[in-house]
């Protein structure tokens, strides 16, 4: 008998000593030195020299092809990161990194992961960061092997990084992530850098060879200073283009110009600005008239905004419209619930 129990006390020693998650924690393998900083090159990243981002700047980025097994792909990889989003969801995966989904107001979602501090070596210049992250969401959230809903907002500090594409929920177009994660901070103050967009008109009415314009206004929003916006013009359709000119104290004039091959219809345009990894966007409905229309009788259209909470309730919604004669324009994923929006238009009958 004495040998069962000092099986049983050997057992239990080990167990009060070493958690569960200790005993049967495992670490990653691929590029594993470069996602935790053992890597030769860990030493030139600027941990000094935080840069803003916005998600859809870091999602624009052209990855490395092929992907360097142990070293860094310059300069991304050596530059820190400071992106401000949404923290839709997390879990940890079976390799102890925590899998966090962050999603900007435009939809955009990228990877960020918090490696366990276990499987971070001592020597890399990233191990007390790591474990202070760590610590950090362990005091907001506690992760487990399937995801979980936040929806919080975050200001996420972490190195740059692309990885091997297999299906990650929630993965970038590009495959970037920030990988290791350094900080985290949730519901984080307004930022100096906050603003708000406007634009002077929410449709236009352009026909061929003609042009139209809107003034497009960035607003702080704390303080007093204005903020140094970037604009732009996302999704205008063929035969159409835009200029950007801009007016001084956080404005533009946007205008718009119809060529003589634009096709006729309402299309839903983004204008979007950028300062300091804060991204804000409004949309302009270009309403587009067709070569053979009279000007004084041009097209009327209707439009509908539907609101849905998936993909397949989008394609329910656009088969029911679809028999009543609306055309599906553009389909939006949106940061609130529910998660998507569809613009529909068809022409009006008055």
């Amino acid at each position: 008998m004495r040998r069962p129990r000092l099986l049983l006390a050997i057992l239990f020693l080990l167990a009060s000593t070493f958690p569960p998650q200790n005993l049967a924690q495992s670490c990653g393998k691929e590029r594993w030195s470069v996602k935790t900083g053992s890597d030769g090159g860990a030493g030139q990243v600027g941990l000094a020299n935080p840069q803003p981002a916005a998600i859809s700047d870091l999602i624009a980025i052209t990855p490395p092809n092929p992907l360097p097994k142990n070293t860094r792909f310059d300069p991304t990889e050596n530059t820190v990161f400071v992106v401000n989003a949404t923290l839709t969801d997390y879990k940890v995966e079976s390799d102890s990194d925590y899998h966090l989904v962050i999603m900007d107001d435009q939809g955009n979602t990228m990877i960020a992961e918090i490696p366990s501090p276990s499987c971070v070596d001592s020597s890399s210049p990233f191990a007390a960061q790591i474990a202070n992250a760590r610590s950090q969401f362990d005091a907001a959230f506690t992760a487990t092997p399937s995801f979980q809903t936040a929806n919080v907002p975050v200001q996420i500090t972490g190195v740059g990084f692309f990885d091997f594409f297999h299906n990650q929920h929630g993965v970038a177009p590009n495959v970037i992530e920030l990988h290791p994660v350094l900080d985290i901070q949730f519901s984080p103050a307004p930022s100096p850098n906050e603003f708000a967009l406007s634009t002077s008109t929410p449709a236009m009415h352009l026909h061929p060879n003609s042009s139209a314009s809107t003034v497009v206004t960035a607003s702080p929003s704390s303080g007093t200073t204005t903020p140094d916006v970037r604009f732009n013009v996302i999704g205008t359709p063929p035969g159409v283009t835009s200029q950007i000119t801009p007016t001084g104290n956080g404005k533009a004039k946007v205008t718009f110009s119809a060529h003589g091959n634009a096709p006729s219809g309402t299309f839903p345009v983004a204008v979007t600005g950028t300062t300091k990894g804060r991204v804000r966007s409004q949309t302009v409905n270009l309403n587009v008239a067709s070569a053979a229309e009279n000007e004084n009788e041009p097209r009327r259209w209707e439009n509908q905004v539907i609101s849905a909470n998936s993909e397949q309730e989008v394609i329910n919604e656009a088969n029911r419209l679809g028999e009543k004669g609306w055309e599906l324009v553009s389909v939006v994923r949106v940061t609130v619930s529910p998660g998507w929006k569809a613009f529909f238009k068809r022409e009006s009958k008055d």
